[in-house]
């Protein structure tokens, strides 16, 4: 599933024409991306010590907003700072013997909301692509 997840994005990155297919491409990433670090932790399960891992959309959204250039115009502005983006760990969880913090059924059920993320992303963009299509067309 994740192989059809970065197949999909790498075609659709090189034919970036508009802002919106940009961000939608990049909400894609951003899905496959949290599919990895799902199917992972799921792989992980019965792994003594494991912890559940997951992106944070916010946290994301916000170390996306530091990245943004910023122009000092006055010599006692703030200058920008970097963050690092990483993988959150969860503290929730099934409270196993083995210290293991994967549950396999709440796995499951983020796994499937996510891929229903992505066909939703996949949808629009094939939307902007048809009315392209139809700009170009004349119809």
């Amino acid at each position: 599933m994740c192989n059809l997840f970065q197949h999909q994005v790498g075609r659709v990155s090189r034919l970036i024409t508009n802002k919106s297919i940009e961000n939608l491409t990049s909400a894609m990433n951003w899905a496959a991306n949290r599919q990895k670090i799902l199917q992972h932790n799921l792989a992980n399960a019965d792994t003594p010590n494991y912890q559940r891992r997951d992106l944070d959309f916010a946290q994301e959204l916000a170390s996306e907003v530091e990245r943004l250039p910023l122009k000092r115009t006055h010599p006692r502005h703030l200058g920008a700072s970097m963050v690092e983006p990483n993988n959150s760990v969860t503290q929730w969880g099934v409270v196993r013997v083995d210290q293991n913090g994967v549950d396999p059924e709440v796995e499951m059920v983020t796994t499937v909301q996510n891929f229903m993320y992505f066909q939703g992303l996949t949808q629009e963009l094939n939307s902007q692509f048809r009315r392209l299509r139809m700009a170009i067309q004349g119809r």
